[in-house]
């Protein structure tokens, strides 16, 4: 058997084997390396959303009067006010709006939110509104102070000793003193026990 001389590869070849790979991954950690280094770096990331003020009060009072009048006083058990939103969020609330110097409309209501910029009082959850002997009730009443207009928007019932008036969309003008039931449904008239002689 003849041995022949080992012959040393060509080309590429002669690199291939350990040195050729531990340089192959030099050379692409350096590629890499200028790659990141040539790159622009990327955005910080965006600031984080402001945290929203808040004031929380464990009981408010609050009045309006314009041109020496009282428009309407209010207090509510809780109160808590967002900076941010322009709102005070209100429970346990009652509200006294007057029509005139005889003129009181007595409203309750669970929940309240007031915005502080319009001054419109948003009153929810088992409205009750009270002047004299006619009770109104209804689950969501809005004033609105440009108008000094009271309106209930949806389901009302307007109660008096001897009278149950049932509809949607009531207003009440305190300016004008004026009570508007848009859509009526039902009238029920009370009427004593009457003996009928023969």
């Amino acid at each position: 058997m003849e041995n022949f001389p080992h012959k040393p590869p060509k080309g590429w070849r002669r690199f291939w084997g350990w040195k050729g790979l531990a340089g192959l991954i030099l050379l692409a950690g350096l590629g890499w390396g200028l790659y990141e280094w040539s790159s622009p770096a990327p955005p910080p990331p965006p600031p984080p959303a402001p945290l929203e003020t808040k004031a929380r009060m464990e009981s408010l009072a609050l009045s309006e009067i314009q041109e020496g009048n009282k428009r309407w006083t209010l207090e509510a058990q809780s109160a808590d006010f967002s900076k941010e939103k322009l709102e005070v969020k209100i429970t346990g609330v009652k509200v006294e709006f007057f029509g005139g110097p005889d003129e009181v409309i007595r409203v309750k209501a669970q929940e309240g939110l007031i915005n502080t910029k319009t001054r419109v009082l948003t009153l929810k959850g088992q409205v009750e509104m009270v002047s004299g002997n006619l009770r109104i009730t209804t689950d969501r009443v809005i004033y609105q102070p440009g108008e000094r207009l009271l309106s209930a928007p949806e389901e009302v019932t307007l109660e008096e000793p001897r009278l149950k008036v049932q509809g949607r969309d009531l207003q009440v003008k305190l300016a004008e003193k004026k009570l508007v039931l848009a859509q009526h449904r039902l009238t029920q008239v009370n009427v004593p026990n009457l003996e009928l002689k023969p």
